[in-house]
């Protein structure tokens, strides 16, 4: 520890446009959960390198702009180091190795000169602070409301795309959700009308997926929030590390992938959001298998176990 009562944790991440922002999401609610703990995180991007881990105890590094090396150096800090893994991306010389992914176990991890102590899969999901307490949606037998979003940036520009196609669908309510930094926030305003809400940033997503009968959205983090509430869900792939995600709920049956934003097909998008629709046993049977593969208070979880860890490793 630093010398004082209170746990000093260094996250070092990358967000923004081009990035996306699930790595800031998943961390803030890994920090929250760390606060609980009497955890006392602060944030570090590449702009912020070189970075003096001096004070802290612990080190969490998600980030795709890392290496090896880095990794390696870190463990030479004499800190504790966290990683967050997604697909396997580097090889593991740290303390432990986190990857709440589903399909976590199916992955083949490299390790250097550490082994890590290994915690994987959705016991340790990421769910932001809101979604701890969450109960699942009642499947209505009349279905309506399309819940559309895709992410804190929406890379691609997609959510206009999809909002276009599916808002004359007969009895549809479209409600779509822009990220605090979505360049598409003019083109989709001038979309909305008495079916289709827009809304932007908002405080509380979890209370706006809950009035909703399904979902449409891409295959990344965003899939253990819905997951989370039983929203049965339509993804698509924006990027290549989303192809595992998508591929492992289509395998398990959780959630159909429509397939990558490059082919997608607006008229088969049409048909997928028609059928799931109306068809309530396809919509019970998703909606409970979905509410079995995540924990909502994962973060609590993983925060604690490496609470844990830190309390057995004699330094």
């Amino acid at each position: 520890m630093s010398g004082s009562d209170i746990l000093k944790i260094a996250f070092r991440i990358d967000s923004g446009v081009g990035i996306g922002m699930g790595h800031l999401t998943r961390m803030s609610a890994l920090a929250d959960a760390f606060g609980e703990y009497g955890g006392e995180s602060s944030f570090f991007r590449s702009e912020d390198e070189p970075i003096d881990y001096t004070g802290f105890d612990l080190v969490v590094a998600d980030s795709y702009k890392l290496s090896d090396q880095y990794i390696s150096d870190l463990n030479e800090t004499g800190r504790f180091v966290l990683c967050y893994d997604d697909n396997a991306l580097y090889e593991y010389s740290c303390d432990a190795l986190l990857n709440v992914n589903l399909h976590a176990n199916e992955l083949t991890f490299r390790f250097g000169s550490k082994k890590p102590k290994l915690l994987l899969g959705g016991k340790y999901t990421l769910l932001r602070r809101e979604f701890w307490s969450c109960e699942s949606i009642k499947i209505r037998e009349r279905a309506s409301r399309v819940f559309v979003c895709f992410g804190g940036t929406d890379i691609r520009n997609i959510t206009p795309v999809i909002v276009s196609a599916i808002q004359d669908i007969s009895g549809v309510e479209v409600v779509a959700v822009l990220g605090a930094v979505t360049c598409c926030d003019e083109e989709l305003m001038q979309l909305s009308k008495e079916n289709v809400e827009i809304i932007k940033d908002p405080i509380s997503i979890s209370q706006i997926m809950k009035t909703c009968d399904i979902a449409v959205i891409s295959a990344s983090s965003m899939v253990y929030e819905i997951a989370a509430l039983g929203i049965p869900a339509l993804t698509i792939t924006q990027i290549d590390n989303q192809e595992m995600i998508a591929d492992y709920l289509g395998r398990y049956k959780l959630m159909k992938c429509i397939g990558d934003w490059d082919d997608l097909s607006t008229i088969d998008l049409v048909n997928e959001v028609k059928s799931l629709l109306s068809d309530i046993d396809r919509r019970k049977n998703e909606s409970a298998r979905l509410r079995s593969t995540v924990h909502c208070e994962g973060a609590l979880t993983a925060a604690g176990e490496i609470v844990r860890l830190m309390n057995e490793t004699v330094r």
